[in-house]
Parts: C-alpha cells; structure tokens; sequence
C-alpha cells in the first residue's frame, strides 16, 4: 500500500509539472475573464474545457436571478469537485487542478462559486429596469450635449467665415510677403486659400470632438461597454503601425537621404562641366559643344535611374506582393503607351550625334523650309520662311531626308540656281554674259567663285540656260531668288532678248516681238 501511495504522489506531481507547462484557457463571460483553467479532463483540453464553461454560464444568465442561490458544490470520491446548479454540473475541478494550484479540490470550487454567482448577478442588475433608465437619461442628456456643441462650433466657425469673407482682400492682404514673393497668389486667391483652411479646421474640431466624445458615453452605457475602446483602437491601430513603420525605416531614410545628396552634387558637378564644354571654355578633341547639354541630359537620367535602383530596396513596402504588382503594371503601362515616344527619344539621341543641322540651320524637311530654332529629344521645331513655327516629330526626320542650306553656305558657299530657255535664234555666249550680268547685280551673290552658266537641255523649240551662283546667306535665299529673277527680265528686256517658255502662249503673227515696251 505504501509503494502504491508513493507511485500515485510521483504521478500526480509529474502530471501536475508538466501540466504547469500548458497555456491557461480563460473562461469568458460577457467579455470578461472570470477565472483560467490549465489541465485537460480525458480528451478535453484546457481550451474546450473553458470554452464550455462559457456556455454554460452563459444559459444561466437566462434564469431568474432566485436560480443563483442553487449553485452548489460538490465533493468526488478521486479527490476533486463540481460546482452545481442542482444537478447540471457548472465546471469541474480534478485532481490535476487541485495539484497545479497547490490548493483543495473543494477550495477551488466554492471560489469559483462565488465568481460565478457574482458575475451572474451582476449581469442580471445590469439589465434592469433602473439600469436601463440610466442609461437612456444618460443618453439623451448626451445627445444634447453633443448638438450643443456642434452648434457653438458651428456658429463659432460661420462668424469667422463671414468675417474673412467680408474683409477687402486688396486691402488686408496686399502687403503679405507671400503674395510679394509669388505673383500667381492675389490677394483674392490667398483669400479663398484662407476659406478652405478655415473650413478644414472646422470639420477637424468637430471629428476630434466626437471621436472622444464617443468613446466616453459608449464607456457608461451597460450595452455598449468596450465599444469605446474598439472604436480607438480602430484608430490606434493604424497610428501605431505608422509609428512603428517611420521608427523602423529610420535607418533606411538615412542611407537614402545621404545617396540623394550625394547624387545631387554630382549632378551639379556634371551640370557645370557641360556648361563649360557648351560655352567652349572646355575644348574636348572631337566633341561638338552642341553635344554638351544632351550628353548632360542623357547621363542625368542614366544617374537617376542607377540611384533609384540602389534605394528601391530601402523604401517601405518595397518587398510586398502589392507594391511589386502595381510596379509591374505601371511598367506594362509605360511600355504599351510610350511606344512612340520611346522611339522619338531614340531619333532624337540620334540626330544629336549625327549632327545633321544644329540650331540657327536653314533647312528644308520634307515640304517644311525654315530655320531651325528648337531641338529636343523628342521633336525639332522650325521657324518657317512665312513665320511659322512647325513641330516635327524626330522619328520623322530619321524616316525622311534632311537637306541643310547653311552647313557648307558659310565656308564655301552655297550654289543658287534657275533656269530659263531662250529661242535658237539667239547666241549662247551673249545668253551666258547677260546671265552672268543679272546674277552680278543681284545682291549677296558672291563674285568669288565666279557665277557660271550651264546648257542643261536643246528642246524642239528652245534651249533650256541654268544660271548657277554663289552665295554665303543661306537665310535669305527666297528673296535672293527673287531679285535675281527680277534682274534676269531686266537684263534680257535691256538688250532685246526675248525669254522663251514651252508654257508661254499668245495670239500673234509671228512678226512682232513679246518684249514689254518700257514706258
């Protein structure tokens, strides 16, 4: 008898220590813990155990408040007790219980008697009657409270509204600093500035107000306690997570403003030498200073592209499944809609390079003739010989040919020609010298090289002269092609010479001669 009573106490103390090592299950009623149960009974665990509990006690909330004196306790034979509501069994306490909490079977079920019987009647007076009243008084008293405080916000608010509204904007704010400093900000436009905010801080008083006006009154009425506290923590939640997510991104904030800043001065020291190469202080063996600020552009985006590669790891978020989502579908978007700019872009650094034209160059584009007074990655824009300014796309200009007047006008001068056709009755040396004679007039024409004139054709009823001279104004072609026209009729009527056309139509006999008589 004696080994078998030490072997039960080795049992009951191993038990007890290794059931001291579960999670205690709590026992809720009404939102509040009563008591925790840390031993499984057979197959259920603390968990079910408690959960029971629960229900149980929650049922006896229905009864009369007179049933509460029928809870009893009741002693077993193995050593534990039961609490009883005459012959339901309310919670059980085994030996296991009575060895973890070092105390009686019997000990432990009268206290949770009381426990229960306590939070039982304590819920029944909370339904009653003068309860109830309380809390719609409460309520209602509140409730008026509430709208009186609205309305002195509200009339309060109005008043300084009709105030601000009624103030001569020119007069009061006409001497504000801001509106010195930035013209886009009238004195009406800071006016309406101040409106809004005033509005803003109306209905930011006004939710403050009842955010924690709520809380309080749901705190003092029986069928809305906790509401209080889970209205603020729908709020302190989302505080504390932004809390907690700027102290942990900290470190990562530093690290990224210390690459920014270093960035931004190496940008400026890029800046700077472009700037050099572009005003030619800085001569660089086969660059263009034309090159300079496209060059900058060009490794200005590469170096911002490269320092946001190094601190996307660094941003909060960067590693979840949404931001890498929406990262990937803002790219498809870019990538499907910038198709044609991308392509724009490409020309663009192109003809940077090729050096087709530069800024200032007469050119002619397709049926565009002008000078060429803007150019950027994407378009070319030319001022025209009419004064008008055409934008056209550089994938355009990679497609079609680009013919540049002044390139070579300057240097070695750029050929004028036109072409008129004279009978066979007539010499070609005397064509030739009132050719060249017409062209000698003309102004800008350039006597070195000399002009020279060409027999491009012999037609049936005329040859065909192309009078070729030279030129280093490339800007002012159409009125040198004018006035040398207008010098190539003058010349010809001069001496008698009449200008043969295959379009020149007239009813005469053949005798007399198309020369206009000079009056």
């Amino acid at each position: 008898m004696q080994l078998r009573h030490l072997l039960t106490c080795i049992f009951l103390s191993i038990a007890g220590f290794l059931n001291a090592q579960a999670t205690p299950a709590p026992v809720v009623f009404k939102s509040d813990t009563l008591f925790y149960i840390s031993n499984k009974i057979g197959t259920f665990q603390p968990q079910q155990r408690a959960d029971r509990v629960g229900k149980i006690i929650g049922r006896l909330s229905k009864l009369p408040r007179r049933d509460y004196d029928s809870l009893t306790v009741a002693t077993l034979d193995n050593g534990g007790a039961e609490v009883l509501l005459r012959d339901e069994i309310v919670t059980s306490i085994s030996p296991r219980d009575s060895a973890t909490l070092g105390v009686s079977a019997a000990q432990i079920a009268n206290e949770r008697l009381v426990i229960i019987r306590t939070a039982l009647i304590k819920d029944f007076d909370d339904s009653s009657l003068q309860t109830i009243a309380t809390d719609v008084g409460l309520f209602l008293l509140a409730s008026l409270v509430l709208l009186a405080v609205f309305y002195l916000v509200n009339k309060a608010f109005n008043y300084a509204r009709n105030r601000l509204r009624n103030v001569d904007s020119e007069k009061a704010f006409s001497r504000n600093w801001f509106v010195r400093r930035f013209d886009l900000i009238t004195p009406t436009t800071e006016q309406k500035f101040l409106l809004f905010g005033l509005r803003m801080l109306r209905y930011a008083v006004l939710f403050l107000f009842l955010y924690l006006y709520l809380p309080w009154l749901f705190s003092h009425l029986t069928y809305t306690r906790g509401f209080g506290e889970r209205l603020l923590e729908y709020v302190l939640r989302p505080l504390q997570f932004l809390f907690d997510g700027i102290t942990g991104f900290l470190p990562g904030l530093l690290f990224i403003i210390v690459i920014i800043v270093a960035v931004r001065y190496l940008i400026g020291a890029m800046k700077q030498i472009a700037f050099q190469v572009k005003t030619g202080k800085t001569k660089l063996d086969g660059f263009y200073p034309d090159w300079a600020l496209p060059t900058f552009n060009i490794a200005r985006v590469l170096v911002i592209i490269f320092t946001l590669v190094i601190i996307f790891p660094y941003l909060p978020g960067s590693g979840s499944d949404a931001f890498q989502g929406v990262s990937v579908f803002v790219g498809l978007l870019l990538s499907l809609g910038s198709a044609g700019i991308i392509g724009n872009v490409i020309s663009g650094v192109i003809l940077t390079y090729m050096r087709p034209f530069v800024v200032g160059d007469r050119v002619k584009i397709g049926e565009v003739t002008g000078d060429v007074i803007g150019k950027t990655l994407l378009v070319t824009r030319i001022k025209t010989v009419r004064n008008e300014e055409v934008t056209i796309p550089n994938g355009i200009l990679m497609g079609g040919g680009v013919v540049n007047y002044s390139a070579l006008a300057e240097a070695e001068g750029l050929v004028l020609h036109t072409s008129i056709t004279i009978g066979y009755d007539v010499p070609w040396p005397q064509v030739h010298e009132l050719m060249i004679a017409a062209a000698m007039q003309t102004d800008l024409i350039a006597t070195t090289p000399p002009p020279f004139v060409l027999q491009k054709a012999l037609n049936d009823w005329y040859v065909e002269y192309e009078l070729n001279a030279y030129t280093h104004e490339s800007h002012k072609i159409a009125r040198m092609y004018s006035d040398l026209h207008a010098n190539i009729q003058d010349v010809f009527n001069a001496a008698g010479v009449e200008i043969m056309s295959s379009h020149y139509m007239a009813v005469r006999d053949g005798n007399g001669s198309t020369i206009p008589v000079k009056k």
